[in-house]
């Protein structure tokens, strides 16, 4: 499952998830193929009804596959014109060190996604992207200063509109919905669905995020960060 944040003018970020169009499991041929053409088109869903293409300065997404192939078709109204790249963005990626969750290497990346993505940050910065180790530890701590250290980045950038890709496990370390243990807390979100956050208090040192009146009200919440259980089959768009 995948989540984009987008930073807003106002200081506020928004995030949705989509599910992976790589999908592992011990379904037939057949059905992953059709299941596969679903979230391809729940992808191309959010392109058509996300409301801020029109600010977006940036796209940023963890560098596992599958956060690119979104990334791709979720923001393709951003990238159409082909002036703008994905930045791929080693803070971003999964919280486990499970393979699947473990980003390829540099070279098969470029190989699949050529210069659609920029690879600075993950030849230059983190050189150590794909490594489960330091910075991308699968502890509790080391997620949490991952996830802070992703915030701040967010937060110092020029760019007023921001988009990242990132993923399930590690959203609820970036927005801070954990228990005390480290357990997710306000439960899991719609496919599709997408949420505002600002930074707040302003200023603040771990710049922690709150979710925006606006945002709670579209979902229908009863306060920020609260899951709604639609029901099966029922998705917020």
């Amino acid at each position: 499952m995948y989540f984009n944040i987008t930073k807003r003018e106002d200081g506020s970020v928004n995030l949705c998830p989509v599910k992976s169009l790589l999908l592992q499991s011990d379904a037939s041929a057949e059905a992953e193929e059709g299941d596969r053409r679903v979230l391809q088109e729940q992808c191309k869903h959010i392109s058509t009804i996300f409301p801020y293409f029109d600010r977006i300065d940036l796209v940023c997404a963890s560098p596992i596959r599958r956060a690119i192939q979104t990334a791709l078709i979720t923001t393709e109204p951003y990238l159409q014109s082909g002036t703008h790249k994905i930045l791929a963005l080693p803070l971003a990626q999964e919280a486990t060190d499970k393979a699947a969750n473990t980003p390829s290497t540099l070279t098969q990346l470029k190989q699949e996604f050529g210069d659609r993505v920029d690879w600075r940050r993950c030849m230059d910065v983190y050189v150590d992207y794909d490594s489960n180790a330091g910075t991308f530890a699968p502890d509790a701590k080391s997620l949490r200063a991952r996830a802070l250290e992703l915030r701040r980045f967010l937060r110092d950038r020029d760019e007023k509109e921001i988009v990242v890709l990132l993923h399930g496990d590690f959203l609820h370390y970036v927005t801070g919905d954990l228990h005390e243990d480290g357990s997710q807390a306000k439960g899991d979100w719609e496919n599709t669905e997408f949420r505002s956050y600002r930074f707040f208090p302003e200023g603040s040192e771990d710049a922690t995020l709150k979710e925006t009146e606006e945002s709670v009200g579209m979902r229908n919440a009863k306060g920020g960060g609260e899951h709604i259980n639609l029901g099966r089959g029922k998705r917020i768009i």
